[in-house]
């Protein structure tokens, strides 16, 4: 047997409910933070807040994850330019430090130039030849520029010219300078301290080697080795007194009872030679 339903009875169920509903949220509203759903609020709120730190303390780094995923590209594309920054600094630092380099280095050859041989040239060193059985640089001055064979080769400072070696061949735009620890170069050197003399020969990678330095010569380690000037029937050397060879490196076991020789480290650096002045050949042993 069906059962009908009893609308009279839900309606009032339902009248009554809101009726309620009403009177409790008009007393919370009147009772402000002491009504009687402040107290539920509080600690519903007291439960959810832990909840919600704990979500988004987990789902935030995800987060930021995702957003970094999203700007890689651009961040990626900085570094670069970043990397390229700081790469072009680098080289204009060293770039400045090697001009800067090079005008200390042309200054102080001018300034040499003037106090040592007005005439000399300057050039500056295009290659070199160093081999087995060759020690050589090329220059980009020759004829044009009045130099001849035999001139000698010096760099250095107002301070003190270094002997660099001699032109060996000429062209009309550029020279070969033997250098002096070619081993068939040799010059007549002379030691700063106890003025004795000898003969200065190159020996290739090895220190230069003065030999028929008279036995018993007092040397003394760093001694200082310099060209001394001679003249033979009136005919000068081809260099002038007081260029700078090198200094005194170790002493050689006398080879003789009348002699003996040193072994002679070269001044000038031939491994950064860059610019050079040749001097104009002597023709006076004054």
């Amino acid at each position: 047997m069906a059962v009908r339903p009893r609308p009279r009875a839900t309606r009032l169920l339902v009248v009554s409910l809101v009726a309620i509903s009403l009177a409790v949220i008009t007393l919370d509203y009147r009772g402000g933070q002491d009504g009687p759903l402040a107290g539920l609020g509080r600690s519903t709120l007291s439960i959810v807040v832990p909840m919600q730190r704990a979500v988004v303390t987990v789902t935030r780094p995800v987060g930021n994850f995702f957003s970094g995923l999203a700007h890689l590209p651009s961040l990626e594309q900085r570094n670069r330019d970043l990397d390229n920054e700081v790469r072009d600094l680098q080289a204009q630092i060293q770039g400045n430090a090697f001009d800067r380099q090079q005008y200390e280095d042309l200054y102080g050859l001018v300034q040499l130039k003037s106090s040592l041989d007005p005439e000399g040239v300057a050039a500056l060193v295009t290659g070199n030849g160093v081999s087995n059985f060759e020690w050589t640089v090329t220059i980009d001055k020759g004829s044009d520029a009045g130099i001849t064979p035999d001139m000698p080769v010096v760099t250095g400072t107002p301070d003190g010219a270094m002997l660099v070696g001699r032109i060996a061949r000429v062209s009309s735009n550029a020279s070969l300078v033997q250098l002096l620890i070619d081993r068939s170069f040799s010059v007549a050197g002379l030691l700063s301290g106890t003025r004795a003399n000898g003969l200065v020969q190159g020996k290739g990678d090895e220190d230069l080697e003065m030999g028929l330095v008279d036995k018993g010569t007092p040397i003394a380690g760093n001694e200082s080795v310099f060209t001394q000037g001679y003249c033979v029937a009136d005919q000068p050397g081809l260099y002038p007194p007081g260029l700078l060879i090198g200094q005194v490196s170790r002493t050689v076991p006398a080879g003789s009872d009348i002699q003996e020789s040193v072994s002679v480290r070269p001044a000038a650096d031939f491994s950064t030679l860059e610019f050079v002045l040749v001097l104009k050949a002597r023709t006076d042993c004054s």
